[in-house]
This record gives structure tokens, sequence and C-alpha cells, in this order.
């Protein structure tokens, strides 16, 4: 049998090429007369009209840090118990059940040194992380006196609505930056990167610089698939740039904690399952470090296991993390990244122009729509 050589064959040969204007021709005639290319586009807000194709030359590659084959996200469990001795058991059963960290609320008891041995011990047997949220006004230093690499405190910065424990960027901590809960629920994407960008901003201040290793931006991921593919993928172009602008040396990289919270408007729990999978597939192609889905019904066992599997299932079965940076050479993606990159960065030029989050929080202005 001849050996077959794909380079003297041209495959194309009896194709004409195909150009933007052609498809917008084709398309333009099965829209029929009274229609144009905007019936097709997509308004996003804060946005403008989103076009449904793009093409090599419309878009600006290489903007954001490719994201690496063989890439691990932390697949998290929230434990909203009320007591410590119920929180230790769901750890336990989380950790049994393959997650990687537990989301630990404010509502358990943690700030003594009994409770901190206990929550040790079991993150120790069970080699489950812990991340404890805590309000700003809490002095870490303390309270941490068991030391373990698998405790880690979530501190809010802005407890009382300004930036407070300036002085607790450490190794055990984490600057939790969340810039949706200070905006109006129907704020554009734009507006509520720029206001997590704002926010990081004042922390990197307040720090000299040194709590860049210490920011997570915790983001809550909505079903608009392709805008919140391109939402992740901004916030890395972002952060690099943010961080460009203070010419650090060093420039750590970005930390996101995508949150996937169950919608009030689903029907049934069924489609918030399903819902949920299409949410977490966002969090993974844009790019996030650790993914939370809250189950339907936390106080079902079931609930949470379902729950947990949809990661499982992302990450072992469909290997979404064994394809390097799966959004990139996406015209549509890049183009859509590049937009909220560029508008998001506009709007964090208006609130730093008003002496930065703080300040603008206070005058009213985060809530409001910036253009």
């Amino acid at each position: 049998m001849a050996d077959f050589n794909s380079d003297k064959i041209d495959l194309f040969k009896d194709f004409s090429p195909s150009t933007k204007e052609n498809w917008e021709n084709l398309a333009l005639a099965d829209l029929g007369p009274e229609k144009d290319l905007s019936d097709i586009s997509w308004k996003l807000r804060g946005l403008g009209h989103i076009h449904p194709l793009y093409t090599r030359q419309e878009v600006d590659h290489g903007s954001t840090e490719p994201l690496p084959i063989n890439r691990k996200w932390a697949l998290c469990e929230p434990v909203i118990d009320t007591n410590l001795a119920d929180a230790i058991s769901s750890i336990q059963k989380a950790a049994n059940g393959g997650a990687d960290a537990c989301l630990i609320s404010q509502n358990i008891p943690t700030r003594n040194e009994e409770d901190l041995l206990k929550l040790t011990a079991v993150a120790e047997k069970s080699n489950i992380r812990l991340i404890i949220e805590m309000d700003g006004t809490t002095d870490v230093t303390q309270i941490k006196t068991a030391d373990s690499e698998l405790l880690t405190f979530l501190l809010d910065p802005y407890s009382d609505g300004s930036l407070v424990n300036k002085s607790t960027a450490t190794a055990e901590t984490l600057f939790d930056v969340d810039g949706a809960a200070y905006c109006e629920k129907s704020a554009s994407i734009p507006h509520q990167l720029a206001v997590s960008l704002s926010m990081a901003s004042e922390i990197l201040l307040a720090t000299e610089l040194k709590g860049a290793e210490s920011i997570q931006f915790r983001i809550k991921t909505s079903p608009l698939y392709f805008p919140e593919i391109a939402k992740i993928r901004a916030l890395r172009i972002l952060w690099h740039n943010l961080l460009d602008s203070y010419h650090l040396k060093n420039k750590p990289g970005v930390r996101i904690f995508s949150e996937i919270e169950q919608d009030p408007a689903a029907e049934t729990p069924y489609n918030n399952l399903i819902l949920s999978v299409s949410k977490a597939m966002c969090a993974v192609l844009g790019g996030a470090d650790m993914i939370l889905i809250h189950p339907f019904d936390a106080s079902l066992q079931f609930s949470r296991r379902i729950t947990r599997n949809i990661q499982h299932i992302l990450r072992d079965e469909a290997h979404f993390g064994k394809v390097a940076d799966p959004a990139a050479g996406s015209y549509y993606i890049e183009k859509l990244t590049d937009e909220i990159a560029e508008k998001a960065w506009k709007i964090f030029g208006q609130i730093e122009n008003n002496s930065g989050f703080s300040s603008s929080l206070k005058n009213g202005l985060i809530p409001e729509e910036l253009t």
C-alpha cells in the first residue's frame, strides 16, 4: 500500500475561499428584506451589540494568560451547619465524596482555640482544605493558634464599608473580593469586574503591594454561557493590567473563586441542576481556580452528593481540565473577552478618579451603572 502524503493533496481546491461578506449576504437572504444583521446580534448590557460572527482580523489574540493543560481546579463544598459537631460531620462527608475544600460560613463558631484545633484535626485527618469565612473586623492573629497549611481564613475586608485590617495579608489569610456584592443585581458584567478591580487596587495600596498574593476574586457565575466564560477570561487580563500599573516585578497569578448559586426562578430542582452544569462549564472554560456549587437542598446528603458529582463528571469523565485553554481560538469569545476587559478598565478608571472604591461606595457611585 502506497504511503499517504497529505502535503501533496489540496483538500480545498474545489471550494472557493469564504469571507465574512459571503456569510453576511447569505444570512441577510435568509432573514428577508425587512431585516438586518442587528436582528441576530446579542444586546448585552453594558456592551452594546455582540455580533454572531467574528474573523481572525477582528480579534486581538494573546491578551489572556494561557491556561495550562492538565489543570486541576479545586472542588469546593459549602458547609452551612450552625454548630461545630454538624460542621465536622459535613466536612468528613465532603472529603469522603472527593471534595478538595470546604467553605465554612460565619454561622459556625470558629473564633476560639479549641474550635480551631478541632477543625484542624479533621482537616489533617481527611486531607481537605478548610476555608473559614470571617468579617474583616476579626483579628486573625489573635485566634489562629493551630498551625496547618490546610486552614485558611477568608476575610471580607469591607465589612464596615471601608477597608479594615490592613496588615493581615499573610500566607494563612485571603482577602475576599466580591464586587458583585456592592452592585445592583442588574449591573453589567464590565461594571461588576471594575468594582472588583477597584477593591483589589485599594487592598494593594493599603498593604503596600504585599497583599497581591492574598487577594481572591469571588465571582457569581450566571447562566449567560459565552459572556460568563469571557467574564472570567477578562478578569485574568484585568488583574495582569492592574499589577503592571503598579510595576510589580513578581506578578502572582490571579485567584478566581467561582460561586454558583441556585436560581430561585427555576421551576424545579432538576432545572437548577441543569443550570448548575452549564454554569460550572463556564467557570472551568474561563479559568476559575476553585468552584463551589450550592446544592438545591443543603439539608439533604443526596442533594450535596449530586451537586458535588457535577464537578467530578466535568473533571474526571469529561476531562475538561486536560484541554489547554479550551476557550482560546474562538473568535467570538476572544472578541467578547476583549470588549468586556476594555469596558471594565474604563469604568475602573472612573472609580479611581473618584478616590477609589471606599469613597465611591460612600457617595453612591458604586451601585450605579457607569458608562
